[in-house]
């Protein structure tokens, strides 16, 4: 027994001692995924400009839609232009009257004659007698340098008047005015006589003459004729003299000169705006640029707009002063009109009534006082225009009978792109031009031309060829925003343009203004809101195609082992589509080159449909493939070929029609070796 014991002892520890020293090995085989795809109408277009739409029992519309004409209407109604240009010379400056006056009393020529006040003294009563000669040389010194300093004329008149307040009358006066700085003589007066308490003048014309400041005027001679009776002598009685130097007309001054508007120009401007009858514009941004050039060193201008207002308030300029030029630049001053509304009917309460495309302005333009000494003459001027660049914000108006030429517009369709086929047939297409109106304007439209072109096939297919379509105007509400615009529709039978497959549509068009001319409702134009053409293509999926190929692409996920061996290659393939199928599955490396051909047109059969065409029931194919090495396959290229069967039937393609791919391997390794 104890033997028998001793044997089994050992052969367990034998067994024992094998396990730890060798490892067993087993063979395993796995089926592993590689690729599902789904192709049906969703993913296949998922990334076009396309709406995929479907009805409630899920049949499919394709709805595509663009904005065909790129209208830019900033400058339909655009003020750029120069107005107010004028020069102002010299000769329309002005210079205050130079009064000057010269008391001389009776005392003061009595006091002048021997033993004059012993006999006449002051309030006394006598008799005088004839005094001839009393006044010979005298001189008056009349300084007039609070005025100018030196003056040459072109016009003017020196008045001399001379007011006799002694109590009998004066004679055989004789007056001479002189400047003191060249002795010349400027005019000579003679009053025969002037009665006691009377005025007496005289005028001269001093055109052409040269005056200074400082003048003399001498007395040549004055008698005094003989009382008519005892007088009473007032030593206070005097003969005033009074120079007026008046209605200067300037050829070179020096001089301070006082403030004075040199012009006042009062004026409508018509801009021209076209055909266009506009009567405000509300302004979007702009400048007014008044510029100016002056030699004067004392020019100052004031320009006002009272028809442009802002919050109600007038523009003006206010006071530019104009600084002297020394070469032909120009001083400009520029204003921001962002915001201002401007009346285009012209001055308020003009005769004749409102008009249109008119503004009215205000000019003036002054010598500007300094208080200083400045030199002009003749030929200083005074130049200026002002320039208008405005951009509206809105218009209001006749806008005129004018033509917009629409540029060709190429815009890209995608939709296709992934689709190849040698016939394919829709039952219904329908192309749809929707014209938003948001001018105050009926429009016309002209289509000049609309075509589909595929640049691969060079195939092209024209939809529209000077297709006309009538727009009506657009309202306002209570004459302000918003809009109420109007939508016209033009709809062009379009099933051919799917049998090219394009991949761009192109468009030309003209669009006409009032074409029928002017109307009673007045009209406006809101650059923020133009014309809005905009192109939509409702393509229902009813067709029929032969060899309608769809071609999608999806990634390869096999991990890369040296441990397992690819047994086969199993393709699964149910087909929920009404159509006979074609299957081509092509193996890319990780740049898109192609490594080999999995399956070559393998013909998949069509789902089963009912008698209405709807596929009731989805059929299944399963392909074993010897394939092995996909070492370096990264991803799948899956070419899904369909023809409608019958051919020439047309079948509805439903949201849930779908093909389902799955691509699977079966690997075997040995665990354990």
């Amino acid at each position: 027994m104890k033997r028998l014991l001793s044997i089994l002892l050992v052969t367990l520890l034998l067994f024992a001692c094998k396990n730890e020293l060798e490892s067993p090995n087993w063979d395993v085989e796995m089926i592993i995924p590689l690729v599902h795809t789904k192709m049906n109408i969703d993913n296949i277009l998922s990334d076009t400009n396309l709406n995929i739409l479907e009805s409630n029992e899920g049949f499919i519309h394709l709805v595509y839609e663009e904005n065909i004409i790129d209208i830019n209407l900033d400058t339909l109604i655009k003020i750029n232009a120069i107005t107010d240009e004028q020069t102002h010379t010299l000769d329309s400056a002005s210079f205050a009257d130079v009064v000057i006056s010269d008391t001389a009393t009776i005392g003061e020529t009595i006091s002048e004659i021997p033993l004059g006040t012993l006999l006449f003294p002051d309030g006394s009563t006598n008799n005088i007698p004839a005094l001839f000669g009393v006044a010979s040389g005298d001189t008056i010194n009349i300084d007039a340098s609070e005025y100018f300093e030196t003056m040459n004329l072109y016009r003017g008149m020196l008045i001399v008047e001379i007011m006799n307040g002694y109590p009998t009358d004066i004679s055989n006066v004789s007056l001479t005015l002189i400047n003191a700085t060249n002795q010349s003589i400027i005019a000579t007066f003679s009053f025969p006589l002037i009665p006691s308490g009377n005025i007496a003048s005289d005028s001269v014309s001093i055109a052409g003459q040269t005056i200074d400041d400082n003048l003399f005027a001498i007395l040549n001679n004055m008698d005094i004729n003989a009382s008519n009776g005892p007088v009473l002598i007032d030593y206070s009685d005097a003969i005033i003299t009074t120079i007026n130097i008046s209605d200067l007309g300037i050829t070179e001054a020096t001089a301070i000169f006082p403030e004075q508007q040199l012009t006042e120009t009062l004026k409508e401007n018509n801009f021209n705006l076209g055909g266009a009858q506009i009567e405000e514009i509300g302004i979007k941004e702009g400048t007014v640029t008044v510029n100016v050039l002056s030699t004067l060193p004392n020019g100052k201008m004031v320009y006002n707009i009272p028809s442009l207002t802002k919050n109600g308030i007038p523009f003006t300029t206010g006071d530019m002063i104009i600084p002297e030029a020394t070469n032909t630049n120009l001083t400009s001053f520029s204003f921001n009109f962002e915001g201002y509304i401007l009346d285009l009917t012209g001055q308020e309460g003009r005769l004749g009534g409102d008009t249109i495309n008119t503004i009215y302005t205000e000019s003036y333009t002054f010598i500007d006082y300094t208080g200083t000494l400045e030199t002009i003459n003749y030929t200083d001027s005074f130049y200026s225009f002002v320039e208008f660049d405005l951009t509206t914000a809105y218009a209001k108006g006749y806008m005129g009978q004018d033509t917009i030429e629409i540029e060709p517009i190429e815009n890209n369709l995608n939709f296709f792109n992934n689709i190849i086929a040698n016939n394919l047939e829709l039952k219904e297409v329908d192309l749809k031009l929707n014209i938003d109106n948001y001018i105050g304007a009926d429009l016309q439209l002209n289509l000049l031309e609309l075509k589909v072109i595929n640049d691969r096939t060079n195939e092209e297919v024209n939809l529209a060829d000077n297709e006309i379509l009538d727009v009506n105007t657009a309202t306002l509400s209570n004459n302000n925003l918003p809009i109420n615009h109007t939508i016209n529709e033009l709809i062009i039978p379009a099933e051919d343009f799917v049998s090219i497959l394009p991949n761009k549509v192109i468009s030309t068009a003209s669009i006409y203004l009032n074409p029928n001319g002017q109307t009673s409702a007045q009209g406006f134009f809101y650059p923020e809101y133009p014309i809005q053409a905009n192109m939509s293509i409702d393509i229902p999926l009813s067709l029929f195609a032969e060899n309608l190929t769809f071609i999608d692409t999806a990634e390869v996920n096999l991990p890369n082992s040296d441990e397992y061996i690819i047994e086969k290659v199993y393709l699964k393939i149910e087909n929920g589509l009404p159509f006979e199928s074609n299957i081509k599955l092509i193996l890319l490396d990780e740049n898109n080159l192609i490594i080999d051909t999995l399956l070559n047109n393998a013909i998949i059969n069509a789902a089963q449909v009912d008698e209405n065409n709807i596929v009731v029931n989805s059929t299944n194919t399963n392909l074993e493939i010897e394939y092995k090495d996909f070492t370096s396959v990264k991803k799948m290229i899956s070419h899904s070929t369909f023809t409608t069967r019958p051919i020439n039937q047309f079948i509805d393609i439903y949201s849930h029609y779908e093909i389902d791919i799955n691509l699977s391997v079966k690997i075997s390794n040995t665990i354990g070796k």
